[in-house]
């Protein structure tokens, strides 16, 4: 054997020895992180005490991983980011299309998971008070129901204050549960820990949502996605919630809120109340009797009471929706209007009158039927991929975007640079976004239309009662439009409130906002019509960028004196909050400008580039 066949052989031996000594490492390592994490109960970890910070000290490196998401620099891209800026302001035709509805008063960039307790606790859509005075007269407090997605206590309080009992979990008032967070530790009820945001009252995602304290193995924690995946086809389990893959797991313990959801109204229901419903001199600023304080603790002699009050049971709509199929929005349609004597609306429309539908967060139904879905790829492959932890090789637990780290999230299957990749996302929401934002114009047209043909048909007899416009005679007349209205409306709102801007499907959320643009001028040109045989003549309006802009908000400010605050003061003020509800860049609101109609020679590269 010559020298240099020598010399070929030891570097090949070599280089062989190198890739079993890191693959013997790096199984070492799996297996080393897989024992401590099959350790929880011997290291005090358990459903009574799901904070982060006893869950911390077991495992500091996740927690030292998810408050890195949470305290990373605020950033706006051009469709999210972790800036909680006002989107009424940037998307001023959501003033108009949620009108009669909360969401029309205060709707902000969503933050990191960590805050999501917090943020739902001080947003004015739970403030009574607030609501209130800004004209929402009927509006009588969150229930309990919106706790589910937003509070690590929630299996702790469903199953210690509610004995088990969802329905009348989720029917108690939220200011009315989150009182009964225990104190831990010898806190003060009314100490920063105790109303604090790792382990108090205010912490938002733990944990114990999505794993078992006895093995780390992940697990399904929200009863309505055990209820919606059983009505799909799926079997339950006592243990993991759900019998599925662990590869599925990746993905459906975060359908467990991020998911369309409503309220089904249930009958009457036994759940806690407060005791100062009893007090006559607690009253709301309206002068009503208060049923419950808006703050997070027992005090001044406040208890917990037995009430009767009207059930309303957390549900996904996914009968229709069976297992292994990719979702479509026609199964909204036909799920809602199967129950609609039982649930005719979410809200009724303050200008149309029609009865509406708001979605929320469903990234799970848009993305079941995306390339990635198809191709087995969780929801954790991208958002919490493997990546470094000093030497250790974990699941990133930053919950931010994959573009935060696209070596990690996009590159173990993408071959191509890092820029591509970027620009091929920022192509496809763009284009997504663009025909949104059509929708949305053709929408709100559509309303301004409704309200001035109703304005003119008000003033006609026979549209009247008693000398006065009469809506149910003018909605019967109008029941075509309005149910367009609703149909493109929902349409539109799903894309909004999904959150990838169409990139976990692009193909179906362009089919969706194609159906939404169509429906609205269908809805006009039908408007036109019916308005015509009153002898009323109509122009469709054909809104663009710089007609909606006239219906932007500004900040959000209280509407009167209260809470320690004076009328016209900023809502969001406190030193943690010098992010929420304000102003979006002014290059946002440009490449709003140029996406309808879609300006190629202005939308080019992504700005955050």
């Amino acid at each position: 054997m010559n020298k240099k066949t020598m010399w070929i052989i030891l570097i090949v031996a070599v280089i062989i020895g190198a890739i079993v000594a890191y693959i013997t490492a790096d199984i070492g390592e799996k297996k080393g992180e897989q024992t401590a994490l099959y350790q929880g109960p011997s290291l005090g970890l358990s459903d009574n005490d799901p904070r982060l910070t006893t869950w911390g000290k077991q495992f500091p490196d996740y927690l030292d991983m998810y408050m890195r998401g949470a305290t990373a620099e605020g950033k706006s891209t051009e469709f999210g980011g972790n800036i909680a800026y006002n989107k009424l302001e940037r998307f001023p035709q959501l003033v108009k299309m949620w009108a009669g509805y909360p969401f029309s008063v205060d709707a902000n960039e969503e933050r990191h998971h960590f805050f999501i307790q917090a943020d739902q606790m001080k947003t004015a859509r739970n403030n009574k008070d607030f609501l209130n005075a800004a004209g929402f007269k009927a509006f009588g407090g969150q229930p309990t129901a919106c706790m589910n997605c937003h509070s690590g206590w929630t299996s702790w309080l469903l199953e210690n204050v509610s004995k088990g009992d969802f329905l009348a979990f989720n029917s108690s008032k939220y200011w009315t549960m989150i009182k009964n967070v225990p104190v831990m530790d010898g806190e003060a009820p009314d100490s920063e820990a105790h109303t604090g945001l790792h382990g108090g009252t205010r912490m938002g995602l733990a944990c114990a949502d999505c794993h078992s304290p006895k093995d780390m193995s992940l697990r399904i924690t929200r009863p309505a996605l055990v209820n919606a995946l059983v009505a799909r086809g799926y079997e339950a389990d006592e243990t993991q919630g759900i019998k599925a893959s662990r590869q599925e797991m990746r993905t459906l313990v975060c359908s467990q809120c991020h998911v369309e959801y409503y309220f089904a109204p249930a009958g009457k229901v036994t759940t806690i109340g407060e005791s100062i419903a009893n007090d006559p001199n607690a009253k709301w600023l309206d002068g009503t009797q208060k049923t419950y304080e808006q703050i997070d603790y027992w005090r001044n002699g406040n208890k917990p009471t037995q009430i009767e009050v009207a059930g309303t049971m957390l549900t996904f709509p996914w009968s229709e929706w069976k297992k292994g199929e990719p979702f479509r929005i026609e199964m909204f349609d036909d799920y809602y209007e199967k129950i609609r004597d039982k649930f005719p609306q979410d809200w009724v429309h303050k200008d149309t009158k029609a009865p509406m539908l708001k979605i929320q967060h469903p990234e799970t139904e848009l993305a079941s039927g995306g390339i990635h879905a198809k191709n087995g790829v969780s929801c954790a492959d991208c958002h919490m991929p493997y990546t470094r932890n000093g030497a250790k090789k974990v699941t990133s637990h930053q919950f931010t975007s994959p573009l935060n780290d696209v070596n990690a999230s996009c590159k173990t299957c993408h071959r191509q640079s890092e820029d591509y990749l970027k620009q091929q996302v920022y192509d496809i929401q763009t284009s997504v976004a663009s025909m949104q934002r059509n929708a949305e114009y053709a929408i709100v047209s559509l309303i301004e239309d409704v309200k001035s043909v109703r304005a003119k048909m008000g003033a006609m007899p026979k549209y009247q009662t008693d000398g006065k416009a009469d809506d149910v005679k003018i909605s019967k007349a109008l029941s075509q439009v309005l149910d367009l209205h609703r149909k493109s409306q929902m349409r539109a709102d799903f894309v909004n409130a999904e959150n990838s801007t169409g990139f976990h499907n692009p193909q179906e959320a362009s089919r969706i906002m194609g159906q939404s643009i169509a429906m609205a001028k269908e809805g006009q040109a039908l408007l036109v019509s019916i308005a015509a045989q009153d002898g009323i003549n109509i122009t469709p309006s054909n809104l663009g960028f710089k007609d909606i802009q006239k219906f932007a908000p500004g900040e959000l400010k209280y509407p009167a004196d209260m809470e320690g605050h004076k009328k016209g003061e900023l809502y969001y003020n406190e030193p943690d909050e010098k992010d929420v509800n304000r102003a979006p860049s002014k290059n946002l609101l440009e490449l709003d400008e140029n996406l309808a109609p879609y300006n190629y020679t202005k939308i080019n590269k992504p700005l955050s580039h």
